[in-house]
């Protein structure tokens, strides 16, 4: 499987504070509380709180990175996203949306956008240690899955290229098994079962399978239904 990011995000100075960038007290006042239950773990009741914030001034930044980093914190991917976006309406340079929106990207399989987000948190803070790091490893991602991307088109077009031969299909599912690609190597496997490929111990032996080996579906190939 393609390995994941685990997120950078920087936790904002800005949290609990920056009443300068609202328009009020009371939207100041509502991040405050935000960042407070944030701090508890109670990241429910803080997005609750950034919102009301937002509520008193939808352009009040603080809140909205906070609101983001929230959402992010509770997995909550494509609502962090959408408020990281909504962030650099508000501020096109801004470095922490830029970097988080890059991790976020890079953990969701999305390298080239990760890449961009990534290029433009170095412009915004040049040599930042944390958004380098965060770059090179979404480059070191990408590069991974083509090269993976090719290993499959390489294997398809030896076993489309001996259509009746088993050890090309079953080299095809142990490629898909190793990458995680569960429907691919259950496919493939079948079919090379059907071609004659008649080592089953081999294959319940074969670590290679061994995400699969609970699997229903796989113990019903193997059983040849």
């Amino acid at each position: 499987m393609v390995r994941t990011i685990a997120a950078v995000a920087v936790w904002l100075s800005l949290v609990c504070g920056a009443p300068a960038w609202a328009a009020n007290d009371e939207a100041a006042a509502r991040n405050e509380a935000g960042g407070e239950f944030f701090r508890q773990g109670k990241f429910a009741e803080a997005i609750a709180e950034f919102q009301k914030a937002l509520q008193q001034d939808a352009r009040y930044l603080p809140a909205q990175l906070n609101l983001a980093y929230a959402y992010e914190r509770m997995n909550r991917r494509d609502e962090a996203i959408r408020e990281y976006r909504t962030a650099l309406t508000l501020a096109p340079d801004n470095f922490f949306a830029r970097n988080n929106l890059g991790v976020l990207y890079d953990q969701m399989g999305r390298y080239e956008d990760a890449i961009v987000e990534l290029e433009l948190a170095l412009k915004a803070e040049p040599g930042n240690a944390t958004a380098a790091s965060n770059l090179a490893r979404a480059k070191k991602n990408q590069a991974i899955v083509q090269e993976r991307k090719m290993q499959i088109e390489k294997a398809e077009r030896a076993a489309q290229a001996k259509p009746g031969d088993p050890q090309a299909s079953y080299y095809l599912a142990r490629l898909h098994a190793s990458y995680g690609n569960k429907g691919p190597a259950l496919q493939w496997l079948q079919k090379a079962l059907k071609l004659g490929f008649k080592d089953i111990d081999s294959i319940k032996k074969d670590a290679v399978f061994d995400s699969l080996r609970e699997d229903r579906e796989f113990q019903l190939v193997l059983q040849g239904k």
